[in-house]
């Protein structure tokens, strides 16, 4: 049965070589009954199921796919085969500092069993073959990065690691300078395999702060625009009451000249002229004072009225919001009084 299963491996992952022993080895290994001390039966059997498919993708050469099954594979259960497979899919997708950290724990692990020490050999030999190829970064301080942050592809640092050559993967990485909070430097740095370059850190004056907490003083001063007096349109009050005081002083002289004058005139006719008056007359006279009482509250509303909306039109008149520029030229303006030229003025601002 084992070795039916060792032929299903290889001939999934069509590899003639080691590499595909050892997964063949891997898919036994979760496949055995004393596999399963930690782990539920379910869990093992998706993990069966997760690795045959990352054998098949690697044998397309789908080394992305195949390798977020393996590491699925390797969340349940790590042994030597599944870390050869992860580091073997690393090393083709270019991420030789990972894979060759999964060949040395492939190697480690695999050194103690008998049944796969070929496997401990392949991965010690893979592992020697990348060291040779991962470049080497060192970063160094220059002028006013003194005390700066240094961060390669957004992990920081440590004082060890500066000036130290650190192995990274070939291909871009971003460099960064932090003075506080604020990024001062920022550069990107291409490296190929088996090179070792050296790249200096420089903050100039210009990017330096000269304090990481700002100042009030230190803020951009806007410039202030002259203020307008705020505009004032004509007081509502005061035109209607002026209004009111117009109309009123209009209605106490119309009584007072119109209905009351021709009362006194009709009283004039019934007393004869002199002070004595017949009863009859008393009707008329009571209609004369009415209205000559009207008639002087009407004329006293409307003065009061009037003085108080010409108060208040006085202090509250109607201001424009701007003061526009004057403005050279010449402009035609309508017919006014004293128009020339069929009723048109020409006028000129200089």
């Amino acid at each position: 049965m084992k070795t039916l299963l060792l032929d299903a491996g290889a001939r999934a992952a069509r590899r003639a070589s080691l590499p595909a022993a050892a997964a063949a080895i891997a898919l036994g290994l979760l496949l055995a009954p004393s596999s399963a001390n930690a782990q539920s039966k379910e869990e093992l059997d998706k993990a069966r199921a997760t690795f045959r498919e990352g054998l098949a993708l690697s044998a397309a050469n789908n080394c992305s796919g195949a390798l977020v099954k393996f590491k699925a594979v390797a969340a349940v259960k790590m042994t030597p085969q599944v870390a050869f497979n992860i580091a073997e899919c690393e090393e083709k997708l270019g991420k030789l500092v990972s894979a060759l950290g999964n060949y040395r724990l492939a190697e480690s692990a695999a050194a103690g069993d008998p049944k796969i020490k070929d496997l401990a050999a392949q991965a010690g030999s893979r592992a020697t073959a990348i060291e040779e190829r991962i470049p080497k970064l060192t970063v160094t301080r220059g002028k006013g990065a003194e005390a700066a942050q240094l961060e390669l592809d957004g992990v920081e640092l440590s004082r060890s690691q500066i000036g130290t050559p650190v192995t990274v993967d070939p291909g871009p990485h971003l460099l960064i300078g932090r003075i506080g909070d604020r990024e001062a430097s920022r550069q990107t740095v291409d490296i190929e395999e088996k090179e070792s370059k050296t790249v200096e850190v420089v903050i100039t004056e210009a990017e330096k702060p000269a304090d990481d907490k700002p100042k009030l003083d230190d803020k951009p001063q806007l410039p202030v625009e002259p203020t307008q007096p705020a505009s004032r349109g004509p007081s509502i009050p005061g035109i209607v009451l002026t209004g009111v005081g117009v109309a009123g002083i209009a209605a106490g002289l119309v009584l007072f000249f119109g209905p009351r004058q021709s009362t006194i005139d009709e009283l004039d006719t019934l007393c004869g002229g002199d002070n004595t008056c017949p009863p009859s007359a008393k009707a008329t006279a009571d209609q004369g004072r009415l209205y000559t009482g009207i008639a002087e509250a009407a004329a006293g509303v409307g003065i009061a009225s009037l003085v108080t909306g010409v108060i208040l039109i006085a202090t509250n008149p109607s201001k424009p919001a701007s003061t526009p520029k004057a403005q050279s030229g010449v402009r035609f303006i309508g017919a006014a009084p004293g128009a020339t030229l069929g009723g048109v003025s020409l006028t000129g601002r200089f």
